[in-house]
């Protein structure tokens, strides 16, 4: 995890607790689905590290154990269906004519029959030393399977009593920028924004008085996005991991209004393997904590990679402005991975 610009490295094996607000910093990263069983990690080590000591380890790794040419960085994607995000879209859009929701984010993957060897991803990690500040690096992988990426998105980060968190919802890729007014004057990204924000607004007040800044726009290599940010000073220190459970998912990767529920998403085409796409990614010491939305990431199996986009649907919804944004989105992450694009 690179945050506040240092390094977190923590060394396995690692061995599942119950328990977080413990001494020592333990992982969570359960799947979108299903956070209630996924147990916490604790690892055998943790290190602390500037940028240019991991570069310099990551460096030395790679002079030692030469990176082949190899699987991942020739692998060809094969791209997500068009056909099964018009059914994502058909039945979203339906729900919404009758009432049900106001608002859903399907998500959709590109795959590619390889999986990321030791040395790939140490080049991976090298790759992403160069991402900007606006993004949260972040990786956990164990035997065969990982994820590995650069989100601009948190859940929540808890720190001397002050939680703080956002609305991350509403996007202009940079290539449309010419063609499009800008995000605060789009009525269809505003409203997908607000519907984020109404959420967080309701919901904060569990934790203490609710402070609210935005929306502003935030710049990403290759993006735009709406952002508002809130902060709450909690009356008492929270469970972290209950925190995560009150939280996940937001409307900004889930469905407006809660109550609609968001399990039936998992029906929806195009999303098999979804595991820790857009699910938290949280860090947790005793007195602090920091939960991404693991999204702009790649995940791997022993026999797939794949990148995943997601984009926020409303009545409004087109599917061609829809399909370009979900592709500049994964394009963003084979760039910043440094992958072939």
């Amino acid at each position: 995890m690179r945050h506040k610009g240092q390094w977190t490295l923590i060394e396995g094996p690692f061995s599942p607790v119950k328990s977080a607000n413990s001494a020592e910093i333990s992982v969570f990263c359960p799947d979108f689905y299903e956070q209630e069983s996924h147990p916490l990690w604790w690892g055998t080590a943790q290190n602390t590290l500037s940028t240019q000591e991991l570069r310099s380890l990551l460096e030395n790794y790679l002079t030692a154990n030469p990176r082949p040419e190899g699987p991942l960085s020739k692998a060809q994607w094969s791209e997500p269906a068009e056909s099964d995000f018009q059914k994502d879209l058909e039945v979203i859009q339906g729900k919404i004519a009758k009432n049900e929701i106001q608002k859903a984010v399907p998500v959709i993957f590109a795959r590619a029959s390889q999986t990321v060897t030791a040395a790939e991803r140490a080049q991976l990690i090298l790759n992403l030393l160069s991402a900007p500040e606006t993004l949260y690096v972040f990786g956990f992988w164990q035997k065969s399977q990982g994820i590995l990426g650069a989100t601009p998105e948190t859940l929540f980060s808890y720190e001397h009593g002050l939680l703080q968190t956002m609305a991350l919802a509403g996007t202009c890729p940079k290539s449309d920028k010419a063609e499009r007014q800008s995000l605060l004057l789009d009525e269809k990204e505003m409203q997908e924004h607000h519907l984020v924000v109404e959420d967080l607004s309701q919901r904060l007040k569990l934790w203490g008085d609710v402070q609210s800044q935005g929306p502003m726009i935030l710049e990403l290599p290759t993006l735009y996005h709406l952002k508002t940010d809130f902060q709450v000073k909690c009356n008492e220190r929270p469970d972290f991991r209950q925190l995560v459970m009150e939280l996940h998912p937001t409307p900004a990767l889930g469905v407006a209004p809660r109550a609609a529920g968001y399990e039936w998403m998992k029906a929806l085409p195009g999303q098999e393997g979804r595991r820790g796409y857009g699910a938290p990614f949280a860090f947790f010491g005793a007195e602090e904590a920091l939960c991404l939305v693991a999204i702009r990431n790649l995940q791997w199996s022993s026999n797939e990679s794949m990148i995943g986009s997601g984009c926020g649907i409303v009545a409004a919804s087109e599917f061609s402005r829809e399909w370009r944004e979900l592709f500049q989105k994964r394009l963003s992450v084979r760039k910043i991975l440094g992958l072939n694009v």
